[in-house]
């Protein structure tokens, strides 16, 4: 994705070719075209138009280059932002956008309020993928996406953090409603069926809760411990992290 500082330094470097171009091709003209003039006293004046056509043109094809571009340079930003931002397979935010939203969420913060991380983890997913193949295994991952998708709002940032497991960033909430959320996305993928070779499939659900001012990073790195608490429990469970009081 282009900064607008690289816009500008891409607009500045084509006008820079293009004065260069124009200045040499007008010493060119000036030496063919105006032979007999060079030998005068006014030889310099000749140059020095020149020169000057050369940087007005030089300004104007900077200018009608930079607006000619513009739309174009922003659909390939969007275009390459999507392609930065989102997983190939899933289709949901990727890791990348993850860092990126971790950067500017004490901004998004509200006063008094409280966020939740969720991590979701496919139980035995390697196995799947060991005796399956790994198509079936895409097909989990694709028609799970699908579903958390459909089990979260529009306000949480649900986002595939890598292999099997998928992160939920749910903000301004109440400790309640996360506890009743996590545990029904539990319930809802266990009862349910993918249109997979295999068919059925549970999670394992670990989070975490925080307050403003409070580090999103640290609360991740409790919701990723409370998933492998999750897993050692046996599976297809939900874990808090141990030091949070609900």
């Amino acid at each position: 994705m282009l900064s607008a500082k690289e816009k500008k330094n891409l607009i500045l470097r084509a006008g820079t070719t293009v004065l260069i171009a124009l200045i040499v091709l007008s010493i060119i003209r000036t030496l063919v075209i105006y032979q007999d003039l060079l030998r005068s006293d006014f030889s310099y004046i000749i140059f020095i138009q020149e020169a000057l056509f050369s940087i007005i043109s030089a300004v104007l094809i900077t200018l009608l280059l930079s607006l000619s571009l513009k739309d174009d340079l922003q659909k390939i930003n969007i275009k390459a932002l999507g392609y930065a931002f989102t997983d190939g397979l899933t289709g949901l935010y990727n890791r990348h956008y993850l860092n990126d939203f971790l950067e500017k969420f004490n901004i998004l913060q509200k006063e008094n309020s409280m966020f939740a991380v969720v991590f979701i983890d496919i139980d035995k997913f390697k196995e799947i993928n060991d005796t399956l193949g790994h198509l079936v295994g895409d097909c989990i991952l694709k028609s799970l996406a699908i579903r958390l998708k459909s089990l979260t709002s529009d306000a949480d940032i649900l986002c595939r953090y890598g292999g099997e497991e998928f992160v939920i960033i749910c903000n301004d909430v109440s400790k309640k409603y996360i506890m009743q959320k996590v545990e029904k996305i539990r319930e809802e993928i266990q009862n349910g069926t993918f249109a997979c070779e295999h068919a059925k499939i549970t999670i394992s659900i670990g989070f975490s809760f925080g307050k403003k001012g409070d580090d999103i990073n640290t609360v991740l790195n409790e919701a990723d411990e409370a998933l492998y608490q999750a897993k050692n429990s046996g599976r297809n469970c939900v874990s808090l992290f141990d030091n949070k009081e609900i």
